[in-house]
């Protein structure tokens, strides 16, 4: 596989959760482009999503990872340069369970193995409101890519995580002047985030 593009599902005060979609939209244009990329949806839970993570990476082994998750009161899309492994028993996940010893990662803080710069950048091209953040959060996003960067620690696989605010409605759904300008259209968003997942792929190529 060229590259997974992970996304999740829904979680408290979130019924449907945008990365689920846009983690599909992404695969499907790496897809076209020529790319082996895949999609996966990861329940929004420590005793499941984050297991079944790690136990999908041990057996795919994608060459990189692009990594989506929903910031609902960011003002900016994130470049996450760090996991801290810093989950909080205050935030319950999907099950409404809060992190135990699945969530524990070892050798954090861990730096994001990607071009953090150059997603910043192809996301600015797009007219993106965009920001590198030295935090993941302290809730599954921010384990789950300590996850996946501990698991790839020793195969130079390109591992990102990008935080998305809330997307902006589609046409005839909300008048446009109530809608926030910060918030990212959800094409042009997707046509960032490919963008991104394949300069992650050409990385991941190259360090194998």
């Amino acid at each position: 596989m060229d590259i997974l593009i992970t996304g999740f599902g829904p979680f408290p005060r979130v019924r449907i959760n945008p990365t689920t979609a846009l983690a599909r939209a992404v695969a499907l244009r790496l897809r076209r482009s020529g790319l082996d990329a895949r999609a996966l949806v990861v329940e929004t839970s420590y005793g499941v999503g984050l297991p079944a993570l790690r136990a999908h990476l041990a057996t795919t082994r994608p060459r990189a990872i692009l990594m989506l998750g929903l910031a609902a009161r960011a003002r900016a899309v994130r470049v996450e340069l760090f996991a801290r492994g810093h989950a909080s028993p205050l935030h319950p996940d999907a099950t409404g369970d809060t992190p135990k010893g699945a969530a524990r990662v070892r050798a954090l803080p861990a730096r994001t193995t990607g071009n953090a710069q150059g997603a910043l950048a192809s996301l600015r091209r797009r007219g993106l409101r965009s920001a590198l953040s030295p935090s993941a959060g302290r809730y599954l996003c921010d384990a789950c890519y300590a996850e996946a960067l501990a698991a790839t620690r020793h195969s130079a696989t390109p591992v990102l995580f990008v935080h998305i605010p809330g997307l902006r409605p589609a046409p005839g759904q909300r008048r446009t002047d109530r809608v926030a300008a910060f918030r990212p259209n959800a094409n042009a968003l997707a046509g960032a985030l490919a963008a991104i997942g394949a300069a992650l792929a050409r990385q991941g190529r190259q360090t194998r």
